[in-house]
């Protein structure tokens, strides 16, 4: 079965972590996911909506219908309240779903307990989750990644495409059995080049960690994203040449504003700035 006509993943920002995000070296947006008509924000970081209304073409965020946090950490979920008000017309539409760990709703909440009520549903994340978005489009959390916040990737399913997405986290070895097999892989690559022990601290993939992963699960393309600052000053772009070269995987390296075209995953023009 084919896909929807128009299908694309847009990178609004491509920040890791604080020192990107703070200096807003690249944008902490998120990204956006529009499959078959359903169009879900993934981690709103800190500009989101101003990303939003600047991108060309615009977005409007009264036309998601979903958002998702993979973690309460600040460089993903800093504009969360405010695209829930956006996306819902100030409070006045009720609609939309928010998804999002337990630990990003309790205690000391970052999504706001007054915008809640203005959400359609609101649905907590857990390992083994499943959700169908629209028919023939199916979203689950397969595993709790290892990381200092409660944290979730997700992998999406549609009628003929399965996309992973991996967000922060240390890398373990059941990361493949979870992620793998897919048709697109997005990577968050935090880290250049560090020691196991400052990994087991810091708790995200590196380079090598990446690379080792795009490599194990082999995806049709793999995009590396959330980039901290020590991997912005090494290329990116050239970072993902390398990858690709080890791997044998095609590797791009994401860009503020960048499209992928799901129509168009084996073609050099796959990926476009707007």
């Amino acid at each position: 079965m084919a896909k929807a006509a128009g299908d694309f993943i847009k990178f609004l920002g491509t920040a890791g972590a604080r020192f990107v995000m703070i200096t807003q070296r690249r944008s902490s947006a998120g990204v956006l996911y529009s499959l078959g008509g359903f169009r879900l924000l993934v981690d709103p970081g800190p500009g989101c909506l101003v990303r939003c209304h600047a991108s060309r073409p615009k977005i409007n965020p009264a036309t998601l219908d979903a958002i998702f946090l993979t973690h309460g950490h600040l460089d993903h979920a800093g504009d969360v309240n405010v695209m829930i008000e956006a996306m819902t017309d100030g409070g006045h539409k009720q609609r939309g779903t928010l998804f999002a760990p337990a630990e990003a709703l309790d205690g000391d909440p970052i999504v706001l307990r007054y915008v809640r009520g203005y959400l359609g549903r609101v649905e907590v994340l857990g390992a083994g989750g499943s959700w169908e978005l629209a028919p023939g489009t199916t979203l689950c959390t397969p595993v709790r990644h290892l990381h200092s916040g409660e944290t979730y990737g997700l992998r999406i399913d549609t009628a003929g495409l399965r996309i992973c997405h991996v967000a922060d986290t240390f890398y373990f070895p059941e990361l493949v059995a979870h992620y793998a097999p897919c048709d697109v892989l997005i990577v968050h690559m935090v880290l250049y080049q560090v020691d196991e022990e400052r990994k087991k601290r810091i708790l995200h993939l590196d380079v090598a960690d990446a690379t080792r992963l795009i490599g194990e699960v082999r995806p049709r393309v793999a995009v590396i994203t959330h980039f901290g600052m020590n991997v912005l000053q090494a290329k990116p772009w050239e970072l993902a040449e390398k990858m690709s070269e080890e791997t044998g995987v095609r590797v791009v390296a994401a860009r503020d504003g960048m499209t992928l075209d799901l129509e168009a995953l084996e073609t050099q023009g796959a990926a476009r700035d707007a």
